[in-house]
């Protein structure tokens, strides 16, 4: 189970094929890929689990990853969860199924054409008032902090899995202390 549906995707979609030409190993790579599960995705769609409870006071907008939406089909999963926590109010905003503009190195290799990117997703995301984003996909989470902190922004950035488990008293994505 792992907390990144980047992650999760790479084992389940992609790493299998790094051993086309080796069937002993291709064989325990399946094997791994049948296993492996993003977090919110495993306790809803696994473990069957409908609502969390816990507390969050808060307005906050769900960041879906594109890895995560588009290979692995997590959309509803995270919302349901997060819909049992007392006090958090998840709005939907217009950029929520778009990319960021992370992408791993696209951001390094394409930087001004990232920056444009995640410029529009905070642009779209500001209006909502939201005082916290919240995702299911660290590389998201950093890009879309780091902008926020450059831009000044007071949203907090955390992984929906900080809420479901009430570690909110930790410091933000972006917002840790030397």
């Amino acid at each position: 189970v792992t907390p990144s549906g980047s992650c999760a995707s790479m084992i389940k979609e992609h790493y299998t094929r790094l051993f086309d030409d080796r069937f002993d190993w291709h064989e325990k790579a399946d094997n791994l890929a049948k296993r492996t599960y993003e977090l919110s995705s495993f306790l809803v769609d696994i473990l069957g689990i409908k609502k969390m409870a816990g507390k969050y006071l808060g307005k906050a907008v769900y960041h879906d990853s594109c890895t995560g939406l588009r290979e692995l089909g997590i959309k509803a999963q995270p919302r349901a969860l997060l819909s049992g926590i007392e006090g958090l109010e998840i709005i939907e905003y217009e950029g929520a199924e778009v990319c960021c503009g992370f992408g791993g190195t696209f951001c390094v290799k394409y930087s001004d054409i990232s920056d444009k990117i995640v410029t529009s997703r905070i642009n779209q995301l500001t209006p909502t008032d939201a005082d916290t984003l919240l995702g299911g996909d660290l590389g998201c989470l950093i890009n879309l902090a780091g902008k926020l902190m450059r831009e000044g922004s007071s949203i907090q950035v955390r992984h929906m899995a900080e809420v479901l488990a009430g570690l909110t008293d930790y410091p933000a994505i972006g917002n840790g202390k030397d």
